[in-house]
């Protein structure tokens, strides 16, 4: 995109309206500058976070966002509390339109690019007959809501079966079931997103069931004795939960009345939400001659199979790997923007993932590895702290003196510890201080009990304990 203007001097670095304020009104010297057009396609986390960092790096550069959604970028984590009518939609939009503004970012919403013509660098807008140009794009599709092969649900889709991925979505599901006057609920898929609106829905009133392919809840973020607890927490609130259960059927006589497992079970419901996790968004690029497989082929720098065409977020597939998760996003942003400007220091080396949120009201952590039982080789060392009276868990995962992961359920005193740790050469006793577990010694026989190996804190140890070794009374034990 070109200016000509007159003027005596090059002058770099300036504020973009005072930029162009000189190419309208300085008259010295004719000059030609071309400006870079960067276009983005998706306005989620990874687009707008894109934005936000190509326009920090420079200010003169042109940058636009083409999105189908209503909104401007707005926090999806929120959405269950939009069903339930805690929060409006105005209450999960996180940029208005005067940060656009003042960032020089052109948002375009209702905008559905259809089609993308690499050679010519132009894309077409649903509607528009002329084309949009580009010099750079960037194309951050995100993701859409998984519905597994369970029969009649895409039939049934509007019709009492829902997905939430949207406010659009979440607007359809409150007026659905105010309109119906839904009483019962299902909730396929006990991941982040499937709890809390199996929350929120309960908090509306409806009898609340979630059905788990897993045998436990949250598989990617707790192990086994971390979600029998959580599971323990859910039920306590009214919530029913059934895992180790494979939906076979949606059930319904024009409108849904329940679901079918595999086992047979039957389970009554007015309303049935799927939350199985996400794919993808890849069919405009696919359609569009860019190299995709699970997610847009991308190298370390972000760039795709195309010229001059960039990738971010839920879209993109790395060494055969998809992440799906906001901290990926915003460690992509940061790259692809760099990458975009040329300044191609940063390379991607995938992201550990990380997840802090509420979820049923109990905060927590998750974060890297948390079960090595799964992983490859010896020398890992767990450290552990579990009180199911106050539904506290945490578990940190070492190996070779690094923190490797960690689990933070209820309490999450030591979440900026770990986050600021994690990869990094940490020691025992730091772990031991951190989680407040300690080493106690028989004064008699000289016999240990270490907390970091055992179920049970010294002090919830019953009164009459003694010694495994010499049978001393618990009191004789001194703290190391």
């Amino acid at each position: 995109m070109k200016y000509n203007f007159e003027f005596e001097h090059v002058l770099f670095g300036l504020n973009r309206s005072l930029f162009q304020c000189i190419i309208k009104t300085l008259k010295y010297e004719k000059i030609s500058i071309e400006i870079m057009k960067v276009v983005i396609v998706g306005n989620n986390v990874a687009g707008t976070f894109s934005a936000n960092n190509i326009s920090l790096l420079r200010k003169d550069v042109e940058i636009e966002i083409f999105t189908q959604e209503s909104y401007s970028y707005y926090t999806r984590v929120k959405l269950p509390e939009l069903i339930h009518g805690e929060i409006q939609a105005n209450d999960l939009i996180v940029f208005k339109d005067d940060w656009y503004k003042d960032k020089n970012i052109k948002l375009n919403l209702n905008s559905k690019v259809t089609k993308i013509d690499p050679d010519q660098k132009n894309l077409f807008i649903a509607g528009k007959e002329d084309p949009v140009s580009y010099d750079k794009l960037i194309l951050a599709l995100g993701s859409v809501p998984n519905i597994p092969p369970i029969k009649n649900a895409r039939e049934m889709v509007g019709k009492g079966v829902f997905t939430l991925r949207t406010i659009d979505d979440a607007l359809e599901i409150k007026e659905f079931i105010r309109k119906s006057k839904a009483e019962k609920a299902i909730i396929i898929g006990g991941g982040l997103l499937g709890l809390e609106l199996a929350n929120q829905i309960k908090k509306a009133n409806l009898d609340t069931t979630v059905i788990e392919f897993f045998p436990r809840l949250l598989p990617r973020q707790l192990d086994d004795e971390c979600s029998l607890m959580l599971k323990e927490e859910i039920e306590k609130k009214g919530i029913k939960v059934v895992v180790s259960a494979t939906t076979e059927e949606i059930i319904s006589n024009g409108a849904v009345t329940g679901i079918k497992l595999k086992d047979g079970q039957m389970f009554k419901s007015d309303i049935i939400l799927i939350q199985a996790g996400i794919r993808a968004t890849i069919d405009l690029a696919q359609n569009s001659g860019l190299e995709t497989n699970r997610g847009i082929i991308v190298n370390k720098f972000l760039e795709t199979s195309k010229k001059d065409i960039f990738a971010v977020g839920d879209c993109v597939e790395y060494k055969n790997q998809t992440w799906g998760i906001i901290p990926a996003c915003m460690e992509q942003s940061k790259i692809v923007a760099a990458s975009v400007l040329g300044l191609k220091k940063i390379e991607y080396k995938g992201t550990t993932p990380k997840n802090t949120l509420k979820i049923v009201g109990m905060e927590l952590t998750s974060i890297g590895i948390f079960d090595p039982s799964k992983e490859v080789g010896g020398g890992w060392d767990i450290l552990k702290k579990a009180d199911k009276k106050d539904c506290c868990y945490q578990k940190l995962v070492l190996k070779d003196n690094k923190l490797k992961g960690a689990i933070l359920f209820g309490d999450t005193q030591a979440m900026s510890f770990v986050y600021k740790k994690i990869e990094q050469d940490v020691t025992k006793k730091e772990l031991m201080e951190i989680l407040e577990l300690y080493l106690y010694k028989c004064s008699n026989c000289g016999a240990e009990y270490d907390e970091t190996k055992m179920e049970l804190l010294f002090e919830n140890l019953p009164e009459d304990w003694r010694c495994p070794k010499c049978k001393h009374l618990k009191e004789g034990f001194e703290k190391i």
